[in-house]
């Protein structure tokens, strides 16, 4: 058998054509940003799946997690959209998984592709501090690890009470209805919580107050007078996991392989 050697001057273009190659095969690169952690970003190479889903009225949370792959509470890393005159036109969330309820594990990342102009598009808000955290009912796509869904049940939004525990904010922004035993008055210790609504003109801060049932609060310094709107109720969401009725998936363990 014969053995061929390679020069250092050979093999530098293969390494390097078996790193692009694996960069292509992935679905996102990493990187620094100021002042931050490693962010995950997408790798613009890879073939993401842009398949539309039609939103869609579910007359219970049950419903909803019946027709979802994943259902979790999954807090927001990073966005990395594309934009066609300073709207979203096609991109990619980052999630990480805090609390699996159906088709995922905790601390699973989750990469959900969106495409188009529609209302209903599932695009995340930009990343504010920790990131938001969201229940999400997603479909899985083509690819591992990355998944489709379409607002609002892609991201309603979970906020932390001031006992640090896990809430559904109410009124949500979907019409799936809960029995109104469940809906409190709380007490956020969420930074998302609270809204500056110092830019907003004074209807837009009534409209907020009337639809979202949102606290008005004002400061102000030397130079200007401040504005925020904070939520007030919301529904646990042991309650909200009453309500999707999801069947516990028995584990396989390796003696039953």
């Amino acid at each position: 058998m014969k053995v061929v050697h390679m020069s250092m001057k050979t093999r530098r273009p293969l390494i390097a054509l078996m790193i692009w190659l694996g960069l292509l095969a992935s679905p996102l690169i990493h990187a620094q940003q100021p002042g931050q952690a490693l962010l995950p970003e997408a790798n613009r190479d890879f073939e993401f799946d842009y398949t539309t889903l039609p939103p869609m009225a579910f007359e219970s949370f049950e419903a909803a997690a019946e027709w979802a792959d994943v259902v979790a509470i999954a807090q927001l890393l990073n966005v990395d959209y594309e934009q066609t005159r300073e709207l979203n036109a096609k991109g990619q969330a980052f999630l990480t998984v805090r609390v699996p309820y159906k088709g995922v594990q905790k601390d699973e990342f989750l990469i959900v592709s969106s495409k188009g102009f529609e209302d209903h598009v599932c695009y995340y808000p930009n990343r504010e501090g920790e990131g938001q955290r969201f229940l999400v009912f997603l479909k899985r796509s083509k690819n591992e690890g990355e998944y489709l869904g379409f607002k609002p049940m892609c991201q309603l939004q979970v906020l932390l009470t001031d006992t640090g525990q896990y809430a559904l904010r109410y009124p949500f922004d979907s019409n799936t209805p809960v029995p109104e035993g469940l809906v409190q008055t709380m007490q956020f210790g969420d930074p998302h919580a609270r809204i500056d609504a110092t830019e907003w003109t004074s209807i837009r801060r009534d409209e907020h107050q009337q639809k979202f049932a949102s606290e008005l609060s004002e400061d102000s310094d030397l130079f200007q007078k401040y504005f925020y709107l904070t939520y007030t109720q919301g529904v646990m969401m042991y309650e909200i996991r009453k309500l999707m009725n999801i069947q516990a998936q028995p584990r396989i363990h390796s003696k039953q392989m």
